[in-house]
């Protein structure tokens, strides 16, 4: 065989080994290597199964709904944690949402005070004791912007425990503002996951875990001790699934600031 027909070979069989080696790697990779698993993957329902806290995946799957527009992912998430708390239990608390059927639509409906409406919340009625007002919400300043300032759009943290507390519920914000504190507050977390009728929602930012778009709220509903990751279910269901997260990746994630103010997470329950 001649020298040339030789390289031609060897190089033919080093490309054949390097593919194959390639899809080897990505084919028996690490179950735990990538920061992100999707929670209806099999490594995510395998985690779901051996996982030893996780109750609140279950209650708020019940009540689970996406945000109904791009601004309330925090309103989104307080309206599934207040229906999983109220539902079934104390509804006379709860306001019926007039919005849904208007009264020109009614006039066919069983009188007599019936009413056709569930008593449940929705992202409406949720909003109405925002501390900041709708239109802010949006993105409206609520003074005088100074040159330069991003708007600020949706809730921040210290806003959604305001929500939380204007519809009667006890709400404890935890700052993440460095790497010193992450411990503890990760040990409060897994706490809030574990303990009954007490939900959690993680204020973080998509860009830290390479997910298209900026700031984010959602409820994390279970923790896997083995991959020390969390499962944030999304309510911006659209547009990203359900993942789970590596414990220091979340962190990190919600230890970015949002204009100016730390993010976290909130842990809320009846109070």
């Amino acid at each position: 065989m001649k020298p040339q027909a030789i390289n031609t070979t060897i190089r033919r069989c080093l490309i054949t080994l390097l593919c194959f080696s390639i899809f080897y790697l990505l084919t028996h990779a690490p179950a735990f290597a990538s920061p992100l698993v999707h929670w209806d993957s099999h490594e995510g329902i395998d985690r779901l199964e051996k996982s030893a806290v996780k109750n609140d995946f279950f209650a708020l799957a019940t009540h689970f709904e996406g945000q109904q527009n791009k601004v309330y992912c925090g309103v989104a998430s307080m309206t599934v944690i207040l229906n999983a708390l109220r539902v079934g239990r104390d509804e006379h608390v709860i306001t019926p949402d007039e919005s849904i059927i208007a009264p020109q639509d009614r006039g066919y409906f069983p009188q007599n005070n019936w009413s056709p409406l569930f008593e449940r919340y929705t992202q409406n009625t949720v909003v109405d004791l925002s501390p900041k007002t709708k239109l802010e919400i949006m993105g409206k300043p609520r003074k005088e912007k100074e040159k330069g300032q991003a708007s600020d759009y949706g809730l921040g943290l210290s806003d959604l425990a305001g929500l939380a507390k204007n519809h009667g519920l006890t709400a404890h914000a935890y700052f993440v503002k460095n790497a010193v504190t992450h411990a503890e507050q990760k040990a409060s977390l897994i706490d809030a996951l574990a303990s009954q009728d007490t939900y959690a929602i993680v204020n973080y930012s998509r860009v830290v875990l390479d997910q298209a778009g900026s700031g984010h709220f959602s409820p994390v509903v279970a923790y896997h001790k083995a991959s020390d990751s969390f499962l944030i279910m999304d309510v911006s269901n659209t547009f990203q699934t359900w993942v789970w997260v590596d414990s220091d990746k979340i962190f990190e994630a919600m230890s970015i600031k949002d204009n100016g103010n730390s993010r976290g997470f909130l842990v809320v329950s009846e109070a």
